[in-house]
């Protein structure tokens, strides 16, 4: 058994030596640009009715239910944390931006989804749509591109020229808070002072 352990040692040591040894791949333009952007975050908010009872769920932060207020909803609960919506524009394959399955007890959704169909002049128009077989139902936004912006917006009806349509009367099934962050490398790096 010793005899084996001291090839496979030498072996390892001299991989690990090679590979060392290798320089670093430089990055690709769409990994910089990712860097650069800043990041976006939804949490999905469902209002207390007879279909959707209170349930325990992820807190609901004191500016989202101040926001719901200026709505009418006084009382609602999250079915979700804070989920990251990954920027569409910068790949080159079909992103999965899941944000909720739907479920809730005996209530159910249609599963829901997130993207960032634009980024222009400073501002980031976010869509997360979903929660009917009828297509068009969506929370939809523009935003300042920057970190601390942040908004309550209700899912409502949106009609295909992109008109957002409330029936009379009728109460948004759910809301959507969204918050933009910095970029993921300046929220990693540590401040000068922690050093």
């Amino acid at each position: 058994m010793r005899c084996l352990s001291y090839p496979l040692l030498l072996v390892l040591y001299t991989l690990a030596t090679f590979a060392a040894e290798l320089p670093a791949q430089n990055p690709t333009a769409a990994s910089i640009a990712r860097q650069r952007f800043n990041e976006v975050f939804v949490k999905v908010i469902i209002p207390i009715t007879d279909r959707t009872p209170k349930q325990d769920g992820p807190v609901v932060e004191s500016w989202v239910v101040e926001k719901l207020k200026q709505f009418g909803e006084s009382e609602c609960f999250a079915v979700t944390n804070w989920v990251p919506i990954c920027d569409g524009l910068l790949e080159d394959e079909i992103i999965n931006n899941h944000v909720w399955d739907g479920s809730l007890g005996k209530a159910t959704f249609c599963p829901v989804g997130g993207d960032i169909p634009e980024r222009n002049n400073g501002r980031v128009l976010v869509s997360v749509g979903g929660w009917s077989p009828a297509a068009g139902y969506e929370a939809r936004v523009t935003l300042a591109d920057e970190p601390g912006s942040r908004t309550v917006e209700p899912v409502l009806y949106h009609s295909p020229n992109g008109e957002r349509k409330q029936v009379q009367g009728e109460k948004p099934m759910a809301f959507v808070a969204v918050l933009i962050a910095p970029p993921p490398r300046e929220r990693d790096t540590p401040n000068k002072k922690d050093k």
